[in-house]
């Protein structure tokens, strides 16, 4: 089954489960218009639904990472302090037996019985050195047995902490997994020529949006064309690209075409799956770009750019709350990871709604 129409019985699922329309007629077997306008606005409302989903998957993902990683360095910690403790304590152990054993006799009975004071008098002064500095060896030892907890304390609070996440992801993944489920569920239920009328209303409305926006990027083609040859030949208008821009971003779209058909994973970043900022980093990734992991993050990297700015290469955003991310490739398309019924796939870059742009190279 095409994606596009699984895509569609993803929205039908959410328009019968919210008891809106009865989607066809028993006498005709087709939709009316109001109906299918219906059907896809609902689908419009549950692929947000799904990339929000998405979206806290990758934020909770990236957190467990760092948890994980803060945990491996607190346990490394904390092994390091047991080892000083235990060397320490080793320490501090042979001095309170030397002392045991010297503490038969006190100091004026020692001296009544030496027959040499004036050493003996110098042997006082190197064992107040000595109870000295086993009094800051002890120290030193208390110091870091309070370490030591603290690092314990620390590691078993990331130990919680990744629990809790995992549980979220756990959470977010069950809610795709539902919503997947029960398009498949309506999905089978519908023939294929209800599935078809559906499919054929969203396809006519992404051409006639590719369509727009391909003559806009014409447009501000031809404007910039006559705009270069109306400028005085001796001084045209300086262009500033940093190193590799243009070719870093083209080499980014290459890429991230060369994934189209594969699955939506969430949380995915290659080589097999990936989900939406998962694509758009490695895609700029093999450019040399480095981009941040969600698509919060990668919201504001780089230089902001409105819709009619628009070139091949540079990241566009959807949704308010920013949800999900495509790198636009130029006639009015984008090439995105979708969602899990989609997949990587080409769209109209106003087929979700826009709410900006940024240019990365």
């Amino acid at each position: 089954m095409s994606g596009a129409l699984r895509r569609v019985g993803l929205s039908l699922v959410a328009f019968a489960l919210a008891g809106g329309y009865v989607l066809y007629g028993a006498a005709e077997g087709h939709a009316d218009p109001t109906t299918v306008d219906a059907a896809r606005a609902q689908l419009d409302q549950l692929e947000q639904q799904q990339s929000e989903i998405a979206a806290r998957y990758t934020d909770v993902q990236v957190k467990l990472q760092d948890s994980q990683k803060a945990l491996d360095e607190a346990r490394s910690d904390a092994d390091s302090q047991r080892s000083k403790v235990s060397t320490l304590k080793s320490q501090v152990s042979q001095i309170a037996l030397q002392q045991y054993r010297s503490s038969g006799m006190d100091t004026t009975s020692q001296l009544l019985v030496t027959d040499d004071v004036q050493s003996f008098l110098n042997g006082l002064s190197t064992m107040k050195k000595a109870s000295d500095n086993t009094a800051s060896l002890l120290q030193d030892y208390q110091s870091a047995q309070a370490d030591l907890a603290d690092l314990q304390k620390a590691t078993e609070a990331q130990t919680q902490q990744i629990s809790s996440e995992q549980a979220s992801l756990a959470d977010l993944k069950k809610q795709s997994d539902d919503k997947v489920a029960a398009a498949q569920a309506l999905l089978d239920k519908l023939t294929a020529a209800q599935r078809q009328q559906v499919a054929d209303a969203q396809a006519a409305a992404n051409q006639k949006a590719a369509a727009a926006a391909a003559a806009a990027d014409t447009s501000r083609s031809a404007t910039r064309a006559a705009a270069a040859a109306a400028a005085p030949a001796a001084a045209p208008a300086p262009v500033v690209v940093g190193p590799g821009g243009s070719s870093r971003a083209m080499t980014a779209v290459n890429f991230a075409l060369s994934q189209v058909g594969k699955a939506y994973v969430m949380g995915g970043t290659g080589p097999n799956a990936y989900d939406c900022s998962g694509l758009t980093m490695v895609s700029y990734a093999h450019a040399g770009v480095g981009l941040p992991r969600t698509s919060q993050a990668q919201y504001g990297v780089g230089q902001a750019v409105g819709l009619s700015q628009l070139a091949p290469g540079d990241l566009v955003f959807y949704y308010s709350g920013i949800s999900h991310v495509g790198i636009y490739i130029g006639n009015g398309m984008i090439v995105h990871a979708a969602n899990p019924s989609s997949g990587v796939t080409t769209a109209p870059v106003t087929s979700m709604p826009f709410m900006g742009g940024r240019r990365v190279a």
